[in-house]
């Protein structure tokens, strides 16, 4: 029986060799393009649409518009470059607003040691942090995040939930 030479210990001898007979066409299928275009009214970024809408809402009826979309959420915003793009969405139709909701929020109210609270409403993981001053050192913080126009809409802060503000919705078509 003809084995075929291991190239890594960690894949079977077979593994090589059904890609051989198979002529390597499944690893050269393309993965699937970003999406090209989203509903009118809304902009594509990688695989989500996003809208900013106008009309002031509290941060909680802010979110629970959001999610009357598919896969709905106030923005969460997970890179810099998604930040960059968020910024130019808000700066490009906000002019009177100094704040617009993001999804970023503290349902423990602060009781969370070192503003560890802080989660995004769609559950996505915050690794990125983007804060204009640390909401763990302020001495009356909000629970709810929004961008900041004097940054530019890259930088959050933190600010009363009550507030009636525009806000960025980030979903699925």
């Amino acid at each position: 029986m003809l084995m075929a030479p291991r190239v890594d210990d960690s894949v079977p001898p077979y593994a090589f060799l059904l890609d051989r007979v198979k002529g390597g066409e499944e690893s050269q299928k393309k993965l699937p393009s970003p999406r090209l275009s989203c509903p009118k009214g809304s902009n594509a970024y990688g695989f989500h649409c996003y809208a900013l809408f106008m009309t002031p809402k509290s941060w909680m009826d802010a979110d629970m518009a959001c999610q009357k979309r598919p896969s709905g959420h106030l923005v969460s915003v997970l890179s810099g470059a998604e930040a960059s793009f968020v910024a130019s969405l808000v700066k490009n139709t906000v002019n009177t607003y100094s704040y617009v909701w993001i999804g970023l929020h503290d349902p423990t109210q602060g009781y969370e040691p070192n503003a560890g609270g802080w989660e995004w409403s769609s559950t996505d993981v915050l690794h990125y942090s983007a804060w204009e001053k640390d909401p763990a050192i302020i001495s009356n913080p909000g629970y709810c995040a929004s961008l900041s126009r004097s940054t530019g809409y890259l930088k959050w802060k933190d600010y009363n939930c009550d507030v009636k503000l525009p806000y960025v919705c980030k979903f699925e078509d």
